[in-house]
C-alpha cells in the first residue's frame, strides 16, 4: 500500500535489509514493516479515481461555436 512518510526513518520491507525511507516522500510499504513504525511517522494515501477524459490538443476548440468571418 502506498504510505506518504511524515518522518524520516530506516526500516525493512522483509525483516532482512533496510533501506531509508524520508519524510515527505511517497513508498510503497510492506504490512511487516507498517506494523514496526510508529503510526504517526506514515499515512495511507488516498487513492482517487480519475473518469476517462479525452483531451484535444490539436490547436481546435470544442463545445464553442466559432464566428464566422463572413
Amino acid at each position: 500500500m502506498l504510505y506518504e512518510i511524515l518522518e524520516s526513518f530506516k526500516g525493512s520491507q522483509t525483516g532482512a535489509s533496510t533501506e531509508q525511507f524520508t519524510a515527505g516522500t511517497q513508498a510503497e510499504l510492506s504490512d511487516y514493516l507498517v506494523s514496526c513504525v510508529p503510526a504517526d511517522w506514515i499515512r495511507p494515501v488516498k487513492s482517487v479515481e480519475i473518469a476517462n477524459k479525452a483531451v484535444v490538443s490539436d490547436g481546435t476548440s470544442h463545445g464553442k461555436k466559432q464566428k464566422s468571418g463572413r
